[in-house]
């Protein structure tokens, strides 16, 4: 079994975030308030969405069996449609709610997501560039507002996710996390993208990881390492700091996932996994663990 721990799909392009909102504008195009633009949705899979549908012909492709979907501000987000596509296609996809958790009926909207569209997932980008601490400059992991969710997910037994963003930005709190997850011990919580390592200032990283890896209920996913690394396939740099997470942490506390569509620009599906094969310093049950044993363990996903 194959499972990607971290995808998204789209209805409609709709995003917002520090550099204003995110206008599709065609070709699976966006442009920023700012002037700048970017191609999120290779043209080919997509024009102003990234449909359920298309993201099954793809995983069919690549060997992939189910889909975590996670949501984002930079994709505006989607809490209705992935409550209907998990509905639809409940053999493929387990679906993430999320919210921006300083909105005025921020108690509400959390029971609504819990309750009516029966999420087991939240996940909150927090990331300065494109999620919410670039709309909230107060924004803390261990301020009242989480605290709500926090609560929240340990009385229903729900999984926090959290996209912290990289070293340097306002969302990168370590400290808070800390705090949050020894306040909350049984809430299992995920943090993306390894850190959003990127190769620089590695004993920094490595710190972080040991620090954060001494909570027990903290897992991480390692989307993206070749798209924050900036290299090509066979994404060499990429392994070699994912073998350092794990010699930190362990392999049952990682799960893969393929951060699609963004990633599809820069590379087809099936090698944004395969990479894992081609180094020996992973044996076949450490990447059992990577591709599908931490996710089912993490995400309850049968």
């Amino acid at each position: 079994m194959i499972i990607d721990c971290h995808a998204h799909i789209v209805e409609h392009l709709s995003g917002t975030g520090a550099r204003g909102e995110v206008r599709p504008i065609g070709s699976g195009k966006v442009r920023f308030l700012d002037g700048g633009e970017q191609i999120v949705i290779p043209k080919q899979y997509g024009d102003q969405e990234f449909l359920a549908e298309t993201l099954i012909e793809l995983m069919d492709e690549a060997g992939i069996d189910k889909a975590v979907l996670l949501q984002g501000l930079f994709y505006g987000l989607q809490n209705e449609y992935i409550y209907e596509c998990v509905r639809k296609y409940p053999n493929r996809f387990v679906g993430a709610g999320s919210f921006d958790p300083y909105i005025e009926q921020a108690e509400e909207i959390l029971e609504r997501l819990i309750k009516h569209y029966r999420f087991k997932i939240l996940k909150f980008e927090l990331s300065t560039g494109f999620g919410l601490s670039g709309l909230h400059g107060e924004l803390k992991i261990d301020g009242k507002e989480f605290e709500r969710v926090f609560l929240t997910a340990a009385k229903e037994e729900t999984v926090v996710v959290l996209d912290i963003g990289e070293r340097g930005m306002k969302s990168y709190q370590i400290d808070e996390i800390i705090k949050a997850a020894k306040l909350h011990p049984n809430v299992k919580i995920v943090l993306c993208h390894l850190l959003a390592v990127n190769g620089e200032d590695i004993d920094l990283w490595k710190d972080d990881m040991k620090c954060l890896g001494k909570c027990d209920n903290i897992w991480f996913d390692i989307t993206a390492v070749p798209w924050n690394v900036k290299e090509a396939y066979p994404f060499a740099m990429s392994m070699d700091l994912i073998n350092e997470a794990k010699k930190i942490i362990g392999s049952q506390r990682m799960m893969w996932g393929s951060d699609v569509p963004q990633l599809l620009v820069m590379e087809e599906y099936r090698k944004l996994y395969n990479f894992l094969f081609l180094d020996d310093r992973f044996s076949e049950s450490e990447i059992d663990d990577l591709l599908y044993k931490s996710a089912t363990n993490v995400y309850g996903i049968k």
